[in-house]
């Protein structure tokens, strides 16, 4: 009887052994998941795609552009150290210019990572308007409206693999796609305010966006970041103005400082 008892308690202690299950395994995130630390790692990804793909994009060396990228550092740090950006102490920020004078656009990797290609350093005027296009852009990346461009484009479980490390086969071309990705207007409005909030302290001319827009609809040309930027122009230059009146008008541009980066410190 006792060696009976023994055996249902040996054959009870395995079975419940059997039940215990191993530690699920994380196969797949929800793009509602993405945390601050997430974006970063996703960015970083971005990252690592974009520097082994130079055929694509074909990055300034920094010991050789020494000097574009301390002009453009010094200007990307400006519009950063301003209240509105709440990520500016956490996210990597970083800067890359792309030697690519037939493109016109700049875009940003989840985390703060900065692309800006030397065609439209080469057709932007002046130090206003560049920091305006910066500042538009810091939007997009520090209100998580970027990630969620990049899961409607990208689909959410692309970028739940890209952050568990899982190979996903088309990441250079989902990396290709990130100088195309464009958003609604309303977003572009916001973001227009947002860039003239920024700059509005540092005593600039606050309608650098306003003047780049004018130039390029004055020249007739497509400009590749306002194809992606895209809105009314006359409701974009008063919503520009309105946000610019408590700033004054009379801010520097800096042209003759930024003229001169463009032709000492850019490739020919």
């Amino acid at each position: 009887m006792k060696r009976l008892a023994l055996l249902t308690i040996f054959s009870l202690s395995l079975s419940l052994q059997a039940c215990k299950k191993e530690p699920a395994k994380i196969i797949s995130i929800s793009p509602s998941d993405f945390s601050t630390q997430d974006q970063i790692k996703i960015g970083d990804a971005f990252r690592n795609t974009i520097e082994q793909s130079p055929g694509q994009f074909n990055i300034l060396d920094r010991a050789v552009y020494k000097d574009a990228y301390i002009y453009i550092e010094k200007l990307f740090s400006t519009m950063l150290n301003t209240a509105q950006v709440e990520r500016r102490l956490v996210y990597n920020w970083s800067v890359h210019i792309i030697n690519d004078d037939s493109k016109t656009t700049l875009f940003f990797l989840p985390g703060g990572h900065l692309y800006i290609y030397t065609g439209l350093l080469k057709y932007v005027d002046t130090e206003s308007q560049l920091l305006e296009i910066i500042g538009h852009e810091i939007y997009y990346t520090d209100t998580d409206l970027l990630i969620l461009k990049m899961k409607d484009e990208f689909d959410g479980k692309t970028l739940g693999d890209i952050l568990l490390g899982n190979n996903v086969p088309q990441m250079g071309a989902l990396a290709a796609d990130m100088p195309m990705l464009t958003f609604e207007e309303k977003d572009v409005m916001l973001a227009d305010s947002f860039a003239v909030a920024m700059i509005c302290p540092f005593l600039y001319e606050p309608l650098g966006i306003k003047s780049l827009v004018g130039k390029a609809d004055s020249e007739s040309v497509n400009l590749d970041w306002l194809m992606t930027r895209a809105a009314n122009l006359d409701s974009r230059n008063s919503n520009l103005e309105r946000q610019a009146l408590p700033c004054g008008l009379n801010g520097v541009t800096n042209e003759e400082a930024y003229q001169n980066f463009k032709t000492e410190y850019l490739p020919k």
